[in-house]
């Protein structure tokens, strides 16, 4: 009896054995090849068998909510993307309007420095002319005060007649106390009254 019992469980699982080799070599392997040739063909055919493979799992209910609920985490997270990007744009648009603005006060500053840098070379230079030229009518003066007080009373006063009024007063009032005197004594005593209280008037001022 034992011997029987062992002989069918043995008997039961060749059985087994031989239908899943029936099957794996007679029908899954056979499918597997079929469909990996067909995916091939079709490929260089020129159909786009990922786009075929999509819609029929579209199709499938429970394939389609999954593939649509990634579409739309993918979408969410694109759409997150974007903003975080547009967002990122627009700051760095503002900090190049910024940099341009600052740029342009910088530019206007330089520009401002180097006309007042002109603007001051050009009054150091108009005050050096101002000198030398203040220096050279002092040194004018002095040799013409020079040449008058070398000159004999009664000649400078001869000329200081025909001088105008303000200018002979103005040389008179350059000369030496004694020299001054000496010329007024010569002139015509209405001249040399006038010429006096055009000085006196100067002093007092």
């Amino acid at each position: 009896m034992a011997n029987q019992k062992e002989l069918r469980e043995e008997y039961e699982e060749e059985k087994s054995y031989s239908k899943s080799q029936v099957f794996l070599f007679l029908i899954f392997i056979p499918a597997v090849f079929l469909i990996l040739a067909a995916y091939i063909v079709l490929t260089l055919l020129g159909v786009n068998v990922n786009d075929k493979v999509s819609g029929i799992t579209n199709v499938i209910p429970f394939v389609s909510g999954e593939q649509s609920q990634k579409n739309e985490n993918v979408q969410q997270s694109n759409e997150e993307m974007q903003k975080q990007v547009e967002s990122l744009q627009k700051k760095l648009n503002a900090k190049d309007k910024q940099a341009a603005a600052y740029e342009k006060t910088i530019s206007t500053k330089d520009r401002q420095m180097d006309e007042l840098k002109i603007e001051m070379r050009d009054m150091e230079e108009k005050a050096d002319d101002e000198a030398k030229k203040q220096k050279n009518n002092q040194l004018a003066k002095k040799d013409v005060i020079a040449t008058y007080e070398n000159m004999s009373p009664k000649n400078a006063a001869l000329i200081f007649a025909e001088l105008k009024e303000d200018k002979a007063v103005a040389m008179l009032k350059q000369f030496k106390a004694s020299t001054r005197t000496a010329i007024l004594e010569k002139m015509d005593p209405k001249v040399a009254a006038r010429y006096t209280t055009l000085l006196t008037d100067q002093i007092d001022e």
